[in-house]
């Protein structure tokens, strides 16, 4: 009787955990199709064939002054996919599958950086094509509920992994207006926290226009600015229809 007992409460204890994990990934999937909307549409955005644009990082020392910066033109491609950036006197284009990379119009074929390039290209895309990258099949979601920012701004947070990555990400969308307004990532225990404090508004969709990167101290007491980024759309292709 006491096995039969045990039996019942694990299969009752399994089935609640169940239920809350369904109706977390629910809540997870509304506010990004939420957010989905706020930043186009999927119908609008679908038409997208190419979209190109400049993007400016800014590095800043322990005082806030700029250290360096790095200027890219990056252009995504839809159906059949491909990313390119141009930086400088080096280029970088990746398929999905091959990947180029050239530096003082000297291609170069070793493994690693290779390998380097092909993460720089997919991240690119990943922190551009955002909410909607979030509806990848392998992306694990995870509804944590309403947080307030550091900032004061009140989000939605949604907690993101993957099983072939060791990154966490979390996702902030506001309540109101359910853009994305500020993204977290855990990379090997170092904490970054990104606002995006204004966004480009076009007839295609909302994208990112500035942003800033702040290192989250390792009890969460202290944002330090490390990173700016601005974003300036050149140019978007739709996709002809025959």
């Amino acid at each position: 009787m006491k096995i039969r007992f045990e039996i019942k409460l694990f299969l009752i204890i399994s089935i609640i955990f169940l239920n809350k994990i369904k109706s977390q990934n629910k809540n997870a999937i509304e506010i990004i199709e939420k957010s989905i909307d706020a930043h186009g549409g999927k119908s609008n955005l679908d038409e997208i064939k190419k979209i190109k644009y400049s993007k400016k990082t800014f590095f800043y020392d322990h005082l806030g002054k700029i250290k360096n910066e790095i200027h890219q033109v990056i252009t995504h491609e839809f159906n059949p996919y491909k990313t390119e950036i141009i930086s400088g006197d080096e280029f970088q284009k990746t398929d999905g599958i091959l990947t180029e990379l050239t530096k003082n119009g000297r291609k170069i074929y070793d493994f690693e950086s290779l390998k380097k390039t092909k993460s720089t290209l997919d991240g690119a895309f990943y922190v551009f094509w955002q909410p909607m990258k979030l509806k990848d099949p392998e992306t694990i979601m995870n509804y944590l509920g309403e947080v307030t920012l550091p900032n004061q701004k009140d989000a939605h947070a949604i907690e993101i992994s993957y099983l072939n990555g060791s990154d966490k990400w979390n996702f902030y969308f506001d309540t109101s207006s359910y853009l994305l307004v500020a993204t977290e990532v855990n990379h090997n225990n170092k904490i970054s926290l990104i606002y995006t404090t204004d966004f480009n508004y076009n007839k295609y969709g909302v994208f990112h226009y500035k942003r800033e990167s702040y290192k989250v101290t390792e009890n969460r007491s202290k944002l330090i600015l490390q990173a700016s980024y601005i974003y300036e759309v050149l140019d978007i292709s739709k996709k002809i229809i025959y």
